[in-house]
């Protein structure tokens, strides 16, 4: 278990090591930051990695104001919509998954597949647009663009409008609920795709190995249910084997919330970093990039100590229990 962390440690420290690099790399792109560098490119890489460990990032060149300030404003929107969409996938493919694995050779399971290979292949920004379109020409309530209407005030609490919206105290509240939400849903509904459809593979790939095993094939000569073999081996094998998948799934969403920003108007760090790449702001580019590492590295920190959690021991079979 202490070889076990000391090595995850390492490999963190691993990968903020070359996150610095490379932002320090992107940092001097900028001539004015290279010119600032009167030593050596050593000792600058020194200097920009104290600064970091102070939480400064410096100033944005678009106005002058600090990245650190800029960076809480922007980065909880983006937050909020990657694990909203999460949330959605994992409630909607979970019980798809598991309905698939029942009858994995009928006429559902086969749709199921191929709706799943089709949801991975669809691209965002071409998704987007159209459905933003198709709701506004048929007046569908989740026809808006960013986090809600700018007519109501939102104290920013935490950042999270979908949690701040609780703390207004007007008459009116239940409306700002309504905008918050109507504004939420559209791009958690485009952004929910791929990980429902990544989850629901990996659901139905799990389920057609385990029932091929000599273990399920005992159970079904005994006179087992299905479900009952679902509920004693397909499910406590393949729940688990869905946290390490975690990780890439956020980052998959996390790279498609940037483009469906964009599209859809929403404040968040993707739609701000490429706002920065075309005023080519090296100083944002550099800060975000930082940020958005760190943010999929705590993630995978996260899922290895729930993995750790419900298995110790790291056990190939779950049946063995």
């Amino acid at each position: 278990m202490l070889w076990s962390a000391l090595r995850h440690l390492l490999w963190v420290l691993l990968l903020l090591f070359i996150l610095t690099l490379l932002s320090f790399a992107i940092l001097m792109r900028d001539p004015l930051n290279a010119t600032l560098i009167t030593d050596n490119i050593f000792t600058g890489y020194l200097h920009y990695l104290g600064a970091l460990l102070q939480g400064d990032f410096g100033i944005t060149y678009n106005g002058g104001q600090s990245l650190s300030a800029l960076i809480f404003t922007v980065l909880p929107p983006t937050l909020e919509l990657c694990f909203s969409a999460l949330f959605l996938a994992f409630i909607l493919s979970i019980p798809l998954g598991i309905l698939s694995a029942v009858n994995n050779q009928g006429v559902f399971s086969k749709t199921l597949q191929s709706l799943a290979y089709v949801g991975l292949s669809i691209p965002i920004f071409w998704l987007a647009p159209i459905l933003l379109y198709m709701a506004a020409i048929y007046g569908w309530e989740i026809s808006a663009t960013g986090q809600y209407n700018l007519l109501y005030e939102i104290q920013p609490i935490t950042g999270f409008p979908v949690i701040d919206v609780w703390f207004v105290d007007v008459p009116y509240r239940t409306k700002i609920v309504q905008s918050v939400l109507q504004h939420l849903a559209l791009p958690t509904l485009v952004l929910c795709i791929l990980p429902t459809m990544e989850i629901i593979r990996i659901i139905q790939q799990r389920a057609e190995y385990i029932l091929q095993q000599n273990y399920a094939k005992v159970a079904i000569t005994r006179g087992w249910s299905k479900w009952k073999i679902l509920q004693k081996y397909v499910f406590r094998n393949t729940f688990p084997l869905l946290v390490p998948q975690i990780t890439r799934v956020f980052t998959l969403v996390i790279t498609q919330c940037m483009l469906v920003e964009t599209v859809l108007g929403w404040p968040g760090i993707g739609r701000w970093l490429i706002d920065a790449v075309t005023a080519q702001d090296y100083n944002s580019i550099s800060a975000g990039m930082i940020v958005l590492g760190i943010c999929i590295i705590t993630v995978d920190t996260l899922a290895k100590i729930i993995m750790f959690i419900l298995d110790p021991f790291n056990k190939k079979g779950w049946y063995e229990r």
